[in-house]
């Protein structure tokens, strides 16, 4: 009964073993670098918000828009009230007609309606001298979109280039640690050796210790890497909009290159298209707007009106009747209040303008920091080529003089290990070289990786 207790546990363990590789791999997503982009654009929930606030301004817009419209309205009342004071005329209060008698004849009561009455009133009002104001917040409302769509496009710029960088730096790290895993190698093969020479007596016991203390901090390393690789992954995972726990396997990127263009036109393309310069542009327009609404206030208010008006249990008043005209509104005396609103409204837009060149001065110094990043990282980027040249050259000459018996296979792995570094520093300089690119896009208003 134990025997096949065992037997049966061994099984399920086997099972186990052998489906969860499955299970795993199936957990695993393929990415290049611009699916990673375009999957972060429309799954990152930042730029999910952004793009509700458009919506949230085109909304706004629209209610602004309906103010243009007439308005009609109903107005009903439906009363009852306890008692009211009848209008009761003695017979001959006015006098006695000779042949007729007392005027009137007999007493008379005149109905003053009922207890319980109704009015309803149906009017269409047609704003005019508002339409100034009306026409301002229109304008301010327009530019609320404008400046929402200019934060979704800064937001995107901002995700795409961290995208790049997360990418790049996951792959930079696993270069890092196949490097850590041939220099724990090293570090193995080398301890070995040392090992094999103090028991022949080549050697003191010390290098048996050093050997030891290398391979510790090689594996140390290796440890490192790992825990920043885990640390990476979750970021793009959550960048993109993935499960925390999604495992990614990212396919090389092509050789970064940047548009080689003058600094002149760089300048004027952020002029004409950097998000934070259109919002303020958008700034200053509805600070204008907001002084014309200001100063319209000095406007009387005319609304034209048309009104139709029931009632039921009112005296002396017709059932339907209409009504139409004319209504002026105005504030003849308010202590200063609309002067100063005027004042503070030209303030908000001389600082609005102060703002917008304040902008376009600090774009400037940026695209030129941004271009001679680039210079200076393209410079980088042909030197890294040339170690990883030299380095892959140096790997096949360890080859073929440890085939020749010239020397140790730790030579051959060290060789390995600094080939790989050499491939990790030359990712690690096409990242800066592109994050230089994608920066100087990201300053001139384009999203990069796209």
């Amino acid at each position: 009964m134990n025997r096949a207790h065992l037997n049966r546990s061994f099984i399920i363990a086997v099972l186990v073993a052998l489906l969860a590789p499955v299970q795993n791999a199936a957990e695993v997503r393929r990415l290049t670098l611009t699916e990673a982009v375009h999957l972060a654009l429309s799954q990152n929930r930042e730029l999910k918000i952004a793009r509700l606030n458009v919506a949230e301004s085109e909304q706004k817009r629209a209610a602004a828009k309906a103010n243009y419209f007439p308005e009609l309205k109903n107005q009903s009342t439906f009363l009852h009230t306890t008692a009211f004071q009848n209008i009761d005329i003695p017979a001959g209060a006015f006098g006695v007609v000779p042949g007729v008698g007392f005027v009137p004849t007999h007493d008379t009561l005149i109905d003053q309606g009922h207890q319980t009455f109704a009015t309803s009133g149906t009017e269409l009002a047609q704003p005019l001298t508002q339409l100034i104001r009306i026409h301002e917040a229109d304008r301010i409302a327009k530019s609320q979109i404008t400046a929402s769509r200019d934060g979704v496009k800064k937001a995107e710029t901002e995700v795409a280039l961290r995208v790049h960088e997360l990418y790049y730096a996951i792959m930079v790290a696993h270069l890092q640690k196949s490097a850590s895993d041939q220099e724990t190698a090293v570090a193995q093969t080398r301890l070995r050796e040392s090992e094999e020479d103090v028991r022949n007596g080549n050697a003191l016991r010390i290098a048996t210790i050093e050997g030891r203390a290398g391979l510790l901090q090689s594996e140390q390393t290796t440890l490192t890497i790992e825990l920043q690789l885990s640390d990476l992954t979750t970021e793009l995972n959550d960048l993109l909009g993935l499960p925390l726990d999604t495992r990614l396997e990212l396919s090389a990127v092509q050789p970064a290159s940047v548009d080689d263009r003058p600094r002149d036109e760089y300048e004027k393309i952020a002029w004409a298209e950097n998000p934070q310069i259109q919002a303020a542009a958008e700034a200053v327009e509805q600070a204008k707007a907001g002084v014309v609404a200001a100063k319209s206030a000095y406007i009387p208010d005319i609304t034209a009106i048309a009104r139709h008006s029931y009632q039921s249990g009112v005296p002396f008043v017709d059932r339907n009747f209409g009504t139409f005209g004319l209504t002026l509104t105005y504030d003849v005396f308010d202590f200063g209040k609309r002067r100063a609103v005027v004042r503070e409204r030209e303030a908000t837009l001389a600082k609005a303008e102060e703002n917008l060149a304040r902008l376009k001065e600090a774009v400037s110094v940026q695209v030129e920091r941004s271009y001679n990043k680039v210079e200076r990282t393209k410079q980088m980027l042909q030197v890294a080529n040339e170690v990883v040249r030299l380095r892959a050259e140096g790997e096949r000459l360890a080859e073929n003089q440890l085939a020749q018996g010239v020397v140790l296979v730790s030579n051959r792995r060290q060789a390995s290990a600094a080939n790989y570094k050499a491939q990790a520093d030359l990712l690690q300089a096409q990242l800066a070289y592109l994050l230089a690119g994608a920066e100087l896009e990201q300053t001139i208003g384009r999203t990069p990786g796209l």
